[in-house]
């Protein structure tokens, strides 16, 4: 998957350590290669790491050979120009590198940001077992792992809710727009494209798209773009208040005795240290 944003519990733990974060102060942003990370963890789902697992911690940076695995739970890993990838329940992926998943079981749902907000060329690719997805425009994409008629759980399924992606295997590929879904089977061409109806969700789509909506809140509106990824935590942790001197600035929600750095760990990460 692409270049990932900074963590953001270290932008959060500077945000509660400090007074007040103000969106009109002049602060420089340095873009840099950082990992994914898992931002949001709804229910069970571990990850898998150097033979290890362990529960899946929200914040947690994500490297090349990791595996996510969910249970009765949802997770969102989060890329630093605010794409994401969402994990449904009995879902498991592998991070092969920065712009290559595996999907091995379960169901995800991509919401890719355009390459203009990373000054970047789109380029993904999911690799499932009877098929790989390409993408190369910004959208919203869902891809699973459904069962054949012999019952064996490794047909793919693509679907195509906004922009453009192919659905490739050995044997041939498709081209899918908008509204569009195909099927891929180990030893068969890819399916022509079939219209869908891109609006019938179930639970794990209307989840997504809270997830989504939840990056639009106020917050959104005060900070800077690069920022902008991390507006549903600002909302979560604080609120916004006018000050003449400042402009807008938030105020974080902490208890009385509250002290940084005090809870979690520090630990080395290669190749960031």
């Amino acid at each position: 998957m692409p270049r990932l944003a900074v963590v953001v519990a270290p932008l959060l733990v500077w945000s509660l350590w400090a007074p007040a974060f103000s969106s009109a102060q002049s602060v420089q942003y340095v873009r840099g290669d950082s990992p994914a990370h898992i931002s949001v963890v709804d229910g069970a789902a571990s990850l898998e790491r150097d033979g290890q697992s362990e529960s899946a911690p929200a914040s947690m940076p994500l490297l090349a050979g990791d595996r996510v695995r969910t249970q009765n739970g949802r997770v969102e890993i989060l890329f630093d120009d605010g794409s994401t990838l969402h994990l449904d329940g009995n879902t498991l992926v592998d991070f092969q590198s920065d712009e290559v998943v595996r999907l091995l079981s379960g169901r995800v749902r991509l919401n890719i940001l355009g390459a203009g907000a990373a000054a970047r060329t789109v380029s993904y690719r999911v690799d499932a077992p009877s098929a790989w997805v390409q993408i190369a425009r910004a959208g919203e994409y869902r891809v699973s792992i459904i069962d054949g008629p012999e019952g064996r759980g490794d047909d793919v399924e693509l679907a195509v809710l906004r922009g453009g992606a192919e659905l490739v295997n050995e044997d041939g590929r498709t081209m899918l727009g908008a509204g569009e879904r195909a099927f891929a089977r180990a030893g068969s061409r890819p399916s022509p494209a079939y219209v869908f109806n891109s609006a019938a969700w179930d639970d794990f789509d209307r989840w997504s798209e809270a997830r989504r909506d939840s990056r639009l809140g106020v917050s959104a509106e005060y900070l800077p773009e690069n920022v902008q990824t991390y507006a549903s935590t600002f909302n979560q942790y604080g609120y916004w208040q006018n000050e003449p001197t400042y402009g807008y600035v938030w105020y974080p929600r902490v208890q009385s005795g509250w002290r940084p750095y005090y809870y979690g760990r520090w630990t080395t990460l290669r190749p960031w240290g």
